[in-house]
């Protein structure tokens, strides 16, 4: 997979949606079955990969293509892929996941920006039939465990079972005058939500109070955590900047061996050190450990 200059192994999954955004129906007049008019095609989609440490790269990437390869039954290889290109894929969402005992994983939305007013779906979403495979892009496959988890620089959080952080844009777009898609398609940084939330194990008891507790009422902190790597490859660590822990749940099971905690949080800006996406201060980072 190859999306807006982003070369993403590891793809799971590609669900892609197209059809019209608006049906118009006539007014119940006598008519049994009502008239209808269709407009405003669409292409977008949800992907899901496994190259998770390309996550913020996919969603500041420059607007191109996106490219992705199947492999069709009953035809040989040498004539057997399909390839899907996808036009002015706009990136909206991102969503991070990790899992103890599984790969990390991406997700993200896009929405199609059509080229000009005269392109359709076929031109936003094109097939080329009966290719050979395409080259390998190797994934950055890993995340498969959390080696450590830090908030505000000495809150220890052991034992942690997963955790996902997702950031979502604002979207725009529009359909005006002899356009047939949506030839208008932004995803705005003012106003963007970010948020995420960790498991973990740790039943920790400092000063009467359990560590979630601690979390939650905390200051505004940085939380890092340092992932293991597949393959032997360098340990990852992401870094979010600006974490407020809102609200904690805590599950007592005998069914299950330990007490397992989640606390939810979203990421706050400064008025003086603003947080962005990309430049000097980052809302997260994601970096080798050294």
């Amino acid at each position: 997979m190859s999306i807006n200059g982003v070369d993403a192994g590891g793809m799971m999954s590609a669900t892609i949606q197209e059809g019209y955004d608006n049906i118009l129906r006539s007014s119940p007049d006598g008519l049994e079955v009502p008239l209808r008019d269709r407009e405003i095609q669409f292409c977008r989609g949800t992907i899901i990969t496994q190259d998770w440490v390309e996550a913020i790269n996919l969603l500041t990437g420059t607007l191109g293509t996106y490219i992705f390869y199947e492999r069709k039954s009953g035809v040989a290889e040498a004539t057997g892929f399909i390839k899907h290109t996808i036009t002015n894929p706009v990136i909206h969402r991102i969503n991070l996941t990790e899992k103890k005992g599984g790969y990390a994983t991406i997700s993200f939305d896009f929405e199609c920006r059509a080229a000009d007013p005269t392109k359709t779906i076929a031109d936003m979403h094109a097939l080329t039939d009966s290719l050979a495979a395409p080259s390998y892009i190797a994934a950055a496959r890993g995340g498969f465990r959390v080696k450590s988890a830090v908030f505000a620089t000495t809150i220890n959080i052991y034992h942690i079972a997963g955790f996902n952080f997702a950031i979502a844009l604002g979207l725009i777009k529009e359909c005006n005058d002899a356009d047939i898609g949506y030839t208008c398609v932004d995803a705005l940084l003012d106003g963007l939500t970010a948020n995420g939330s960790i498991n973990f194990q740790d039943a920790t008891i400092t000063g009467a109070a359990l560590l979630a507790q601690r979390l939650v009422t905390h200051a505004k902190g940085t939380l890092t955590l340092t992932l293991t790597q597949g393959q032997g490859a360098v340990a990852k660590v992401i870094t979010i900047a600006g974490v407020e822990f809102d609200n904690a749940n805590q599950t007592s099971d005998m069914n299950a061996p330990f007490t397992a905690f989640t606390v939810n949080f979203e990421v706050a800006n400064d008025p003086t050190t603003q947080l962005t996406l990309a430049g000097t201060n980052k809302i997260i980072t994601i970096v080798d450990f050294v």
